[in-house]
């Protein structure tokens, strides 16, 4: 039997959007999931969980989602970083900070929900 994803963090200031991805996940029976649409209280989440997947916007109120990659990859955290954002430009720069993977938010909805129920 192939192990599930045990938790999910979301960290997105779309309500909306957040809620869809929130909502997809409770369907593929992911135990733990949290929805934030902070950057300062994603890194509170991240210092007290460890979180199997992150899926991450990079325009939030309080800071650009490219320093919790940055956050991550400093601290050490091992976890799987899905970006999914409008902000395309920034893709590569993503990349190279450790993200999974990149997810258009323009028309990569589908895409980023199939990947998620990949890895649960």
């Amino acid at each position: 039997m192939r192990p599930t994803l045990n938790n999910l963090l979301i960290v997105e200031d779309n309500p909306f959007i957040g809620k869809k991805i929130f909502k997809a996940a409770i369907e593929l029976s992911i135990e733990d999931i949290r929805l934030t649409e902070s950057l300062q209280e994603a890194i509170s989440f991240l210092n007290d969980t460890n979180f199997e997947f992150v899926v991450l916007d990079l325009r939030l109120p309080d800071g650009n989602g490219v320093e919790l990659l940055k956050w991550l990859k400093e601290k050490k955290i091992e976890t799987k970083v899905f970006v999914f954002s409008i902000s395309t430009e920034l893709k590569q720069i993503c990349l190279k900070y450790g993200a999974f993977a990149f997810f258009d938010k323009a028309k990569d909805f589908d895409e980023l929900i199939e990947a998620i129920k990949k890895v649960a």
